[in-house]
């Protein structure tokens, strides 16, 4: 089966490609010398150039089966164009349009646990408003929305360790909640969505089986990483008069759609289908 997937050079995106090997995949980057990085294991992929002006381009060459599009941002960088809703929603709807050109048979996109249109966060806003504009494209879909993935490329480890370089110890909101997800889980569900016929028009939300506050989550982090800080678990409103001085910071620690993103607990509702309906079983998203 022929593959084109979108935003394969990430974190999330590697471990989908190994995942995939066996299939005849194709993989569009912006800088060609990644290549070499997560893929050097792999044979059988074509890599061809992101086209930044028309990125469905490869679509409409390589008229693939499966178009699998991973492509998100966590931060903004307006200054140069990239904004949650040009990369979550005009990326996502043109790619969904020269798909339904090319008349694929399944678009796959990654989204996230609590895309909504009426939440406060941009970023969960434009997921949603891509889910809404690929269901209604006609095209066979599947959604995936993961809560935080666990591996051992998460950036939060690295960002921990970097912060505790200048901070004596750590804050961390105590009344927020999240449900890891094992990125290998992740993975394994893009595989089986790819694979199985039957599973299509579909939104799953990933999710592991353990909820656990952002105070549990930070601790695991600078355990994994080895590094001897304490956490204090606060209420997250009172990050909200600290955001002005995150913002002094070249990279913030915590921006305004980043605290929006905390209205709601990062768990799954069990309203959808999950890893388990994919996969049988669930990994424990803390052995890494």
């Amino acid at each position: 089966m022929k593959i084109v997937i979108y935003g394969a050079s990430g974190f999330i995106g590697s471990y989908v490609v190994n995942a995939l090997k066996g299939h005849e995949l194709v993989v569009p980057l912006r800088n060609l010398e990644k290549k070499e990085r997560p893929f050097k294991q792999l044979e059988s992929i074509k890599f061809t150039s992101f086209n930044q002006k028309r990125p469905g381009n490869t679509i409409l060459e390589e008229k693939p089966d499966v178009v699998i599009n991973l492509i998100g941002i966590l931060r903004e960088d307006i200054d140069n164009g990239i904004t949650f809703e040009n990369v979550h929603f005009q990326l996502s709807k043109d790619l969904i349009d020269v798909s339904k050109e090319a008349s694929i048979l399944k678009f796959i996109q990654m989204s996230a646990l609590g895309a909504d249109l009426n939440a406060r966060s941009i970023y969960l806003k434009t997921k949603a408003m891509a889910e809404e504009y690929l269901i209604s494209s006609g095209l066979n879909y599947i959604i995936f929305r993961p809560s935080i993935v666990m591996g051992r490329e998460q950036r939060l480890f690295n960002d921990l360790k970097k912060y505790s370089k200048i901070a004596p110890f750590f804050l961390a909101p105590i009344d927020a909640k999240v449900q890891p997800v094992h990125v290998l889980d992740v993975a394994e569900s893009f595989k089986k969505a790819v694979e199985d016929d039957g599973i299509k028009n579909q939104i799953f939300e990933l999710c592991g089986n353990r909820v656990i506050n952002f105070k549990e989550l930070f601790e695991f982090g600078l355990l994994y990483t080895d590094v001897n800080r304490i956490v204090v678990g606060v209420p997250k409103k009172l990050f909200l008069p600290l955001l002005p001085f995150f913002y002094i910071l070249p990279e913030p620690v915590m921006t305004v759609d980043q605290y929006y993103m905390m209205d709601k607990d990062n768990v799954c509702s069990k309203k959808m289908k999950g890893i388990k309906d994919l996969l049988g079983k669930v990994r424990d998203a803390f052995m890494i």
